[in-house]
């Protein structure tokens, strides 16, 4: 047995499966794993009892810091628990200082959760939102991207995987073109955390913005900011509270400067529960090792790819990436609607993204579930 078969058999016992159900939407939400469950119901019942340790409590929430900066490659200093992953690249559109005539790179095919705060960035600070648009197939090259950036852009927000096709930009060389003229690189990751090795700090990202339900099968609610050292105190905070500026216990001064880590960000009680279940989940992705991860999804893509292909359907693959993803969008022979309504009657979970379906495997699926998607496709 090799490594990611291995892997692969080791994380599909961290969940409690329906046999009957075949999860192939990991990039819409993910099962939460049992190592964030377990850490969920210890949290609680700490609540439950009515006696609670705040120290204690409040030593978890940094270790959970820890992990989620050992997800991005951050530090612990300049990693923010937001609500959301929208909360998170809002907290940076919004509290970024824009000038009138400054430049926002965007693409056209992005999750509205990261066109509208940038869009709503442009128009206050009458700055200019430059829109690049993608091929008819949605494919989206990184040189494209490079192409629409000029002496005036100062901000490029990009995903890092494509949520409709999986297709992953190619992040270094981004950052490149960013230094050259000054720009931030702002990052959405949730498509990638998890089941991509990420790192910050070689790929040259100014902010990324995630959440922990996706591929790190955490729990909804729970989003990361990780921020390049120095950036989080060129953000001005969208949220107001005795956290922004140091600690509940020190006297109210109203010419206090935010704090300048991104602790800055958390205004008020933290979210304990959702953030040490997402830490746990996150713990046992790396420990499992995110590459031994990627490749074991991988294998079960390939397996959806070479399936549908035989089968006539039209796979909207991305070309020329060095990293891949999981995803497999694809268009089927015959109506789209009739198959993806068959798919769904037969608790296959999937999604419609690019007039097709989109399938997104995890490393815990196996084979069997491949071999009982085409048995379901293939019943006309």
């Amino acid at each position: 047995m090799d490594a990611a078969q291995s892997v692969s058999e080791q994380f599909r016992a961290d969940f409690a499966f329906d046999p009957d159900v075949v999860l192939f939407n990991n990039a819409g939400v993910a099962p939460m794993s049992q190592y964030a469950e377990a850490a969920l119901q210890k949290m609680s019942h700490h609540l439950r009892r009515g006696w609670f340790d705040l120290d204690a409590a409040l030593r978890l929430y940094e270790q959970a810091r820890v992990s989620f900066a050992r997800l991005t490659g951050a530090r612990p200093e300049d990693v923010a628990m937001m609500q959301t992953c929208a909360a998170a690249i809002s907290q940076v559109a919004l509290g970024l200082s824009l000038r009138p005539g400054d430049e926002i790179v965007l693409a056209d095919q992005e999750y509205p959760s990261n066109a509208y705060p940038w869009h709503v960035a442009a128009q206050r600070a009458s700055a200019l939102l430059r829109v690049v648009r993608s091929q008819p197939d949605f494919s989206l090259p990184t040189e494209t991207i490079i192409a629409a950036i000029g002496p005036q852009t100062r901000v490029v927000a990009v995903s890092w995987v494509q949520f409709q096709t999986g297709a992953v930009l190619d992040l270094p060389a981004l950052s490149q073109a960013c230094r050259r003229v000054g720009a931030w690189l702002v990052v959405d990751a949730i498509q990638g955390l998890g089941v991509l090795p990420f790192d910050l700090t070689s790929m040259g990202v100014d902010a990324v913005c995630g959440g922990t339900h996706k591929w790190l099968c955490g729990p909804l609610g729970q989003g990361l900011l990780a921020l390049a050292p120095g950036r989080a105190a060129e953000l001005t905070p969208l949220l107001h509270g005795a956290m922004t500026y140091g600690t509940p216990d020190d006297p109210v001064d109203p010419s206090r400067a935010p704090r300048p880590d991104a602790k800055r960000f958390e205004p008020g009680a933290p979210p304990l529960l959702a953030s040490v279940a997402g830490a746990a989940a996150i713990d046992r992705l790396l420990t499992l090792g995110i590459d031994n991860v990627h490749q074991a999804a991988l294998r079960i893509s390939d397996r959806l790819i070479t399936g549908l292909a035989t089968r006539g359907a039209r796979l909207l693959l991305p070309v020329g990436s060095a990293l891949r993803s999981p995803i497999v969008t694809f268009v089927p022979r015959g109506n789209v609607e009739a198959v993806a309504a068959r798919l769904s009657a037969n608790k296959v979970a999937c999604a419609r993204r690019a007039g097709g379906i989109r399938l997104s495997p995890h490393a815990f699926n196996q084979p069997s579930d491949v071999e009982r998607f085409f048995a379901i496709l293939d019943a006309a």
